[in-house]
């Protein structure tokens, strides 16, 4: 386990911006419900920083995650927003600077980059959860804070849908589908093999999201995973010509063959619930055939 956990009230959490610009009163709210359970919260001056639409330069946004990974006063270091343009930090952070300052990196969407990459080139755990700018008072930061602490959580199932039973225990990976799809085929994909794989998205074409499996199942790595957990796909659209095809219809054409256990609707994603899971850490799907299923994380020993 990486020295930076678990995370205990009173330790000092990082905040930075990543990827798309966000204003103070956005992270006021967050700010109170991590200081109501004990913690600290510092904020970054790049964190308020704008050019375009990115939260400052890409200078900038590496400088403040190189700033709070180093920093032994910060014990966690958490992305402000999401948005656009983190995937541009890939090839300039300090890798070397990150596997040595370990500690978890908590965001979901255009974080998904950097928090698979951290996994990938640093051997860190990270933490697929809400965005500062999204975290409220409730189950879901009960259940990331759990996490964070070094506890085994589940993640409540009742809405989810057993596309395929089976019974998985693995290290888990993913996030946002187009991020992963960015990250396909460069040194920045960690090793999905005999791995759990998590997927969500949003407002994306199901065209899109068609050609987004296409291209892992290309890469072989459908062929490889233990398990495929499918998260929600919110607000998916068919504009022109329709496509035809629904998210099962791609699911069930890109994984024929694939004897793995797949859930779907499992509550994660930008919209509804966000249950935090660890990119890195140990995951384990049970998915019966009297559709019942249980899903657990921890972060990995």
């Amino acid at each position: 386990m990486p020295a930076a956990f678990p995370l205990r009230p009173g330790d000092t959490i990082g905040v930075c911006s990543p990827s798309s610009f966000v204003l103070p009163d956005d992270l006021a709210a967050g700010i109170s419900a991590l200081e109501s359970r004990g913690f600290r919260v510092r904020i970054h001056p790049q964190t308020y920083a704008r050019w375009n639409q990115s939260a400052g330069t890409h200078a900038e946004k590496i400088s403040a995650l190189h700033d709070l990974f180093t920093d032994p006063d910060i014990r966690a270091v958490w992305a402000a927003g999401g948005g656009n343009r983190a995937l541009h930090l890939l090839d300039r952070i300090d890798w070397d600077l990150i596997r040595n300052h370990p500690k978890p990196f908590i965001g979901f969407s255009d974080s998904t980059a950097l928090l698979n990459t951290m996994t990938a080139r640093a051997g860190l755990t990270t933490i697929h959860g809400p965005v500062l700018k999204r975290v409220r008072k409730g189950a879901e930061l009960d259940h990331l804070l759990k996490l964070l602490s070094g506890e085994s959580v589940c993640l409540p199932v009742d809405e989810v849908e057993i596309f395929r039973p089976g019974i998985a225990q693995a290290p888990l990976f993913g996030g946002n589908l187009a991020l992963i799809q960015c990250l396909v085929g460069t040194h920045d994909m960690p090793d999905c093999s005999g791995a759990i794989l998590f997927l969500e998205d949003v407002g994306e074409e199901i065209s899109r999201i068609d050609r987004g499996f296409a291209q892992i199942a290309r890469a072989g790595i459908f062929r490889k995973i233990a398990g495929l957990v499918l998260g929600h796909f919110a607000d998916m659209k068919d504009s022109g010509r329709p496509f035809g095809l629904t998210l099962r219809d791609i699911v069930a054409e890109h994984l024929d063959g694939c004897d793995i256990p797949i859930i779907l609707n499992a509550p994660f994603g930008h919209s509804g619930p966000l249950y935090a899971l660890p990119v890195g850490g140990e995951g384990q799907i049970e998915a019966r055939t009297d559709g019942s299923a249980r899903l657990t994380c921890r972060i990995a020993e």
